[in-house]
């Protein structure tokens, strides 16, 4: 995932002058664990009852599907419990959408094909960095400015945050309404995708002020606006008191791991190594008496009595439950999805666009009416200082992946190049490397999103955490459970949400041995 925060201060500051009268203490904003414990709560129980096999016998076998960081997280934890845990995963490597490429495309860099930012309040990942001694590289320290470029045009923030003005004091009486009214509204805008609420704001919503916010979701989603629920354009708004602003997201993605991603689950794998089965892609669970049979495409089976299933969300559709899993849970698995997006990482003999973005920036592009070519390009390079070439990541969601694919990565980089001359000339990549999670077997996509009605349906399957570390589980689904950043109140999209799952189902069967 990539943030989206600058485009957010914009229409905080459109939103600080057209509500600078207000002196409400919640403001506009809407908090994403707050609002799927409401929707959770508004939603029936499920009648499905597992407690039979949830209980069966002692938690003597444990099977985790997959080696991304939920996988290789659980597994460290059950293991340093003194449970018997065995990592099983598809692919030949571990870590699974993180994935660092060294040299590659320059020689002296690295880069991140997959997972690269962190958030100040990624809780779980920088104990991990901490806890394996992994330096961060501190984007916030560095110089960021951001362009924006639209239909061929730089334009300047004040007239960013004119255009953004009208649009804010809309998004911002609605996330009010949901506020006020949670039971009526929060399932009614959770039922409308974000194009139909922008179509629904009429003039509000100005062509470049939506062809830009329509850029985030591309970013923060892989999917056009009619795919994804309008809830998630109320998550990132500022919070209004007193005529100060404050984002509410914490989305402020500060942070990378020196080194590149890969060095956390790396670190995670290297004790546990003789516990990690790789060419191993489930395809299917059965029950045999009191325990589970997991058959492998590889034509191997083995027999657990526990499950964590770690895959990403789309893959969860390619996997036979049988009826080992409640309705809900069924459902959830054939319905959950991942978004479309993929990098080019470029590189260059030397930094041009530092002078003009700084070494933590990045310059946007947005088309009216239309996708355009990407969305976002930012600094991949950034706090390796000591070489001049560089690498800048071109980021593409939604159907931009489609034209990716269509022109080939050389065509449609040189083609992204000079759709952002306006504001950042110059640049002329002498290597590439581009990404195809869409084409991955095993992934499918990149990261989860969520079509509109599905956070009411489902608000209740999510692992949430409050800041003060109180735990509500999902609903029950038995002798498996589900981790995953699809499955984190707070942090889909991030390694944090992988990392915090992977931390809650391990812990959630660690108490039920102890309690055994």
């Amino acid at each position: 995932m990539r943030g989206t925060g600058i485009l957010w201060e914009l229409l905080a500051k459109a939103s600080e002058t057209s509500t600078s009268t207000s002196k409400a203490g919640h403001g506009p904003g809407l908090n994403r664990r707050d609002v799927l414990a409401g929707l959770a709560a508004m939603g029936l129980a499920s009648t499905w009852d597992g407690s039979a096999l949830a209980a069966a016998g002692k938690a003597s076998r444990i099977a985790i599907i997959g080696a991304g960081l939920a996988g290789l997280v659980a597994l460290d934890r059950l293991v340093a419990a003194g449970l018997d845990a065995t990592i099983y995963e598809a692919r030949g490597r571990i870590g699974g959408r993180v994935l660092t490429s060294t040299g590659l495309p320059e020689t002296n860099l690295y880069v991140e094909d997959g997972a690269h930012l962190v958030n100040t309040n990624h809780t779980d990942i920088l104990a991990l960095a901490r806890r394996f001694n992994i330096g961060l590289i501190d984007r916030g320290a560095m110089v960021a400015r951001e362009r924006f470029v639209v239909d061929g045009v730089e334009l300047s923030e004040a007239v960013l945050i004119a255009e953004f003005r009208p649009l804010a004091a809309r998004i911002a009486a609605d996330a009010t309404l949901v506020d006020e009214d949670f039971e009526r509204n929060a399932p009614r805008f959770d039922a409308m995708s974000v194009r139909q609420y922008l179509d629904g704001a009429g003039a509000a919503a100005t062509p470049r002020a939506r062809a830009l916010v329509e850029a985030t979701i591309r970013t923060e989603y892989g999917s056009e606006p009619g795919e994804v629920s309008a809830l998630e354009l109320f998550f990132n708004l500022p919070a209004i008191a007193d005529d100060r602003v404050a984002l509410i997201s914490g989305s402020d993605e500060r942070y990378s791991l020196a080194g590149g991603s890969s060095t956390i689950p790396r670190a995670l794998a290297e004790p546990l190594m003789d516990r990690i089965r790789t060419g191993h892609a489930l395809l299917s669970v059965r029950r045999k008496g009191k325990a589970l049979v997991l058959a492998f495409a590889n034509g191997q089976s083995v027999t657990a009595d526990r499950v964590i299933i770690t895959v990403p969300a789309q893959i969860l559709r390619t996997i036979d439950f049988g009826d080992t899993l409640p309705s809900a849970w069924q459902a959830l698995t054939q319905e959950f999805s991942c978004g479309r997006n993929e990098k080019i990482n470029a590189g260059y003999a030397a930094r041009p666009w530092e002078p003009l973005v700084g070494a933590g920036g990045a310059a946007w592009a947005a088309r009216t009416g239309e996708p355009g070519l990407f969305s976002e390009f930012w600094g991949a390079s950034a706090g390796q200082d000591s070489v001049p070439e560089g690498v800048l990541t071109w980021f593409f969601g939604g159907s931009q992946v489609s034209g990716l694919q269509d022109l080939g990565p050389e065509g449609i980089l040189r083609a992204c190049e000079r759709e952002i001359a306006p504001a950042v000339p110059g640049l002329a990549a002498r290597t590439l490397r581009r990404t195809a999670w869409a084409a991955d077997p095993y992934a499918q996509g990149a990261y989860s999103r969520f079509l509109p009605g599905q956070l009411t349906r489902y608000a209740a399957h999510f692992w949430s955490e409050d800041d003060n570390g109180k735990v509500t589980a999902p609903l029950p689904s038995g002798a498996i459970l589900f981790a995953g950043e699809h499955l984190s109140d707070s942090h889909t999209g991030y390694m944090n949400g992988a990392a915090q799952t992977g931390r809650l189902a391990a812990n959630q069967i660690i108490a039920g041995v102890n309690r055994a």
